[in-house]
This record gives C-alpha cells, sequence and structure tokens, in this order.
C-alpha cells in the first residue's frame, strides 16, 4: 500500500531498513496480546485477583520462551537489511531481551523474593498490580533499546525489519507463548492445593529460572554487550548466523511438538533464506563494483583533468602551488584505491560463483564481502570530498537530508 500510494504522489518509498548510514533507519513493530473468550486481554493489568493471576502467567509464559527460544526469534527477523539496522540508531540490538518497565519489574522482584505464599502476601502481590499503571509506554521507553517491551497492555516486537512480513516473527512469537503456556500449565497440574498459591510458587520458579532476558537498562551500550555474554545470550549480528537456529535440534522440537514445520521443512526454509541473503548481497556488492567502475572513477579523472592543466600552466610561469599538487596527489590516490577495492569485490565474485553450498557461500558474503564493500565503501566517501561539485554523478547527502 505504501508503494501504491508513493507512486500515485509521483515518489519512490524506500522500504530499505538502512538507506542511509549514521542515521536511523527503519522498522515495523509488531504489536502482541492475547484474550479469553470472553474479550478479557491478559496483558491489561486488572483488579480482579484472578485476572491478575492470568497476567502475571502471561509474562511468565513469555520470559520462559524467550530463556530458551531467543535466538530463534533473531532468526524471525534476520535478513539481509535488518543486519544494517540492528544495533543502530535508536534500533534494538541483536540480543533478545525483554523490558518490562520500572514498576513491573520491581513487581516481578518482589514476588521473587516471597520466602512463604499466604494470604496476606499474595494481597500485597493483588495491590501491586492494581496499582500498575494503565499507560501506553513507560516513560523510560522512549530509547527503543530493547527488541521486545511491555506497552501498557500488550507486548512489542520491534525488531522486524521495514520491508518484513511481519508474520514470520508472529509465528515465532506466538510458538514461543505456546511454549511458556505449556510449561506453566504442566507444572501447576502437577501440584496440589490452592489455584493462587500454586501459580505464585511456580511464577516465582520461573522469575528465578528466566532473570537473564530481563533487562531494563540501555540496550545499546557496551555493558550490555559484555553482560548478555556473561548471561549466556546469543548475539548474532550477521542474517547467516542467526538462521542458522532454525535448523538446530530445539528449533527442530518445537516446531514439530506444536505441528508447524517438519524438519524438512524447516532446513528447506533455512536454504531458501540463505539464497535469498545470497542474491541480495550479490546485488548489493555489484552494484557497488558498477557504481565505482562507472561512475565515480571518470568523476575523479574528470576532476583531475580540470586540475592538472592548471598545475602545468603554473610551472609554465615559474610558480608552484603546493596544494594544488597535494590536492592532484589525493585524487590520484583515491583512484587507484577505489579501483583496487573494486578489483577485490571482483575477485569476491569470481572466487564463489560456482559455489553450491549456501551455507558457506551466505557465511563468506557475510564476513569476507561486506567486509570488502565497506572497504570500497570508505574511499568512495573520501572521494565524495574531493571531487568537484560539478562533476560527481550522485546525490550526496546533503543533498538528500537538506534539499528533498
Amino acid at each position: 500500500m505504501i508503494n501504491r500510494v508513493a507512486k500515485r504522489h509521483g515518489l519512490v518509498a524506500v522500504l530499505h531498513e538502512k538507506p542511509l548510514s549514521g542515521i536511523n533507519g527503519s522498522g515495523k513493530h509488531l504489536n502482541w496480546s492475547i484474550a479469553d473468550n470472553t474479550g478479557a486481554n491478559y496483558l491489561e493489568p486488572s483488579k480482579s485477583p484472578l485476572k491478575n493471576i492470568s497476567f502475571l502467567m502471561t509474562l511468565g509464559a513469555l520470559l520462559l520462551g524467550l530463556d530458551k527460544y531467543g535466538p530463534l526469534l533473531r532468526a524471525a527477523v534476520a535478513d539481509a537489511g535488518n543486519d544494517h539496522r540492528l544495533g543502530a540508531n535508536e534500533a534494538p540490538p541483536a540480543i533478545m531481551s525483554v523490558y518490562l518497565g520500572t514498576h513491573l519489574s520491581q513487581l516481578l522482584d518482589s514476588i521473587e523474593g516471597i520466602d512463604s505464599i499466604t494470604d496476606e502476601k499474595l494481597a500485597t502481590i493483588n495491590l501491586k498490580v492494581q496499582k500498575l499503571p494503565r499507560i501506553s509506554k513507560d516513560v523510560s521507553d522512549r530509547n527503543r533499546t530493547s527488541p521486545i517491551a511491555f506497552t501498557g497492555n500488550k507486548f512489542e516486537i520491534r525488531a522486524v525489519g521495514s520491508n518484513q512480513n511481519c508474520a514470520e516473527a508472529a509465528t515465532v512469537f506466538n510458538l514461543i507463548m505456546a511454549y511458556g503456556y505449556r510449561e506453566i500449565s504442566l507444572q501447576l497440574e502437577s501440584n496440589t492445593g490452592n489455584m493462587k498459591e500454586k501459580a505464585i510458587e511456580v511464577l516465582k520458579g520461573v522469575l528465578k529460572k528466566t532473570k537473564r532476558v530481563r533487562f531494563e537498562g540501555n540496550s545499546y551500550s557496551q555493558e550490555w554487550l559484555d553482560e548478555a555474554a556473561k548471561r549466556g545470550l546469543k548475539a548474532e549480528k550477521s542474517t547467516p548466523a542467526a538462521i542458522a537456529f532454525y535448523e538446530d535440534a530445539a528449533s527442530v522440537e518445537l516446531h514439530k511438538q506444536f505441528d508447524v514445520l517438519t524438519r524438512d521443512e524447516l532446513i528447506s526454509k533455512t536454504d531458501i533464506k540463505r539464497e535469498q541473503y545470497i542474491n541480495i548481497r550479490k546485488i548489493e556488492f555489484k552494484t557497488g563494483v558498477k557504481i565505482s567502475e562507472t561512475l565515480i572513477l571518470p568523476a575523479i579523472t574528470r576532476t583531475l583533468n580540470e586540475l592538472t592543466p592548471s598545475l602545468v600552466q603554473l610551472k609554465q610561469l615559474g610558480l608552484e602551488n603546493q596544494h594544488l599538487v597535494e590536492d592532484i596527489q589525493v585524487l590520484n590516490a583515491l583512484y587507484s584505491d577505489i579501483r583496487c577495492a573494486s578489483e577485490e569485490m571482483r575477485n569476491f565474485l569470481r572466487k564463489y560463483h560456482d559455489e553450491e553450498d549456501l551455507y558457506i557461500y551466505a557465511a563468506a558474503c557475510a564476513e569476507e564481502g561486506l567486509e570488502l564493500l565497506e572497504k570500497l565503501r570508505n574511499v568512495v566517501d573520501k572521494a565524495e570530498k574531493r571531487v568537484a561539485e560539478n562533476y560527481w554523478p550522485l546525490t550526496k547527502y546533503q543533498e538528500l537530508l537538506n534539499y528533498v
């Protein structure tokens, strides 16, 4: 729809997750909630003690699912475009954690700290649930640093890319929630006694087990990256590494238990995603080479052709201009650097042209290929600052940002 509306107005909608380096990209937010057959939202804090328990059990289900299958959710939002976005400029990181907000975190900490379940302590918990602010977002939630957040009466999954269909992430989120609900249900059914007391006791165990996936701080910080590693949370930054979890035994078993996909279907799905990733990267690599060789190098040549005669004329007049000499030397060096970087990119494409192993090819694109493309891009960026304005063939950043 966005594309159609843009076209109607003579525009083009850019749905790439990161069209401009160093500037906020684009993503989608997948909102998830669940209600019973009466329409009661289990994620809406309520004054009813029974509904409070449903609310807390739903939180527990998410924590259980995310703790065990967080990498699967990362795989669901992985693609070539989103790799540029995740972890940069107000986009969530590749580490799957959940932000619950100050009030909820304090509530769960108080539940975890209960030494014994009594009516008096349950009443205190109910009171805390009643006092939860019924607002759309926690005031400290503006920074968007968490891939999953509780926002008033729903979970918000923010790691989906702007060019992606939310269905895959929704499927995986439903799966991990189903896993969490089932685990809690099995524990409740195996216990006897007061249902509310059993539920709180089960929740206590869940909170202790899953504390590593709860994080309220700045997910952009190096401290969180270090802490996440200590907690054993995966931080796969590339699509090939992330989607490999689809083929993991735990993922295969989860999909099988809930009759979603078979092992063969998961393997096929992963291979298709690898092939898509490779094709997108090949387009980027080839485009980088073509732009460099057919647009940028000629622009440098034209600038050199303009400067060099001026230097010759000055020398004929017995004059010297060291700055002009330096400008020519810089442009000449940039020409050589771009030509070399472009050739390295070509060599990479030739090297893997006949590679049939999609795993090897995708991994090579994510590592060696992107490194070479970044190298090429860096020298082209330097050339953009040195080539004469009237010779530069592409729209510059300052024009895109200031004049469009």
